[in-house]
This record gives structure tokens, C-alpha cells and sequence, in this order.
């Protein structure tokens, strides 16, 4: 017959040990250090993400507008007297 014993946590209370209250600190700086720096990070991402759109919206409008002014300049060679034979 197995028995099965429930496992005991220590109930503290008060300060936590020496040893980890160092490191306890020294994450809550990290925590207070790091979520700036990584905000930081993420700005010159979005920009750069922002400018590649901008470049290929851009250069889909001047190819566009390519396209079309050359349909115009196609109707107006066709239409104009001075090419006509």
C-alpha cells in the first residue's frame, strides 16, 4: 500500500533571504530597464516599416501616373493633325 503525503510548504513571512533579495532587486531594475529600451527599439522599426510603405505606395502612384500619361500622349498623337497622313 503506497501512502501519499501532502507536501509541505514553508509559511514565511517577513523579509525574504539574503541571498535572494539581491536578485530579487536586481530584477525589478531589469524590469524598469528593459520595457523602455525595448519600447525604444520598436520606434526606428515602425519608422523604417512606415517608410518602405511610403516608398512602395510611391512608386505604385508614379507608375500609374507613368501609365496614364502615356495613354494621353498616345490619344493625342492619334487625334492630332499634325501626325495624321
Amino acid at each position: 500500500m503506497v501512502r501519499f503525503t501532502s507536501l509541505r510548504v514553508a509559511a514565511r513571512s517577513g523579509p525574504p533571504p539574503l541571498l535572494v533579495a539581491p536578485v530579487l532587486a536586481l530584477a525589478a531594475v531589469g524590469a524598469l530597464v528593459i520595457g523602455p529600451l525595448l519600447a525604444l527599439a520598436a520606434i526606428p522599426l515602425l519608422l523604417t516599416i512606415l517608410v518602405a510603405i511610403g516608398w512602395v505606395l510611391a512608386c505604385g502612384l508614379g507608375l500609374w501616373a507613368l501609365v496614364e500619361g502615356l495613354a494621353a500622349f498616345e490619344r493625342w498623337i492619334e487625334t492630332d493633325s499634325r501626325f495624321q497622313q
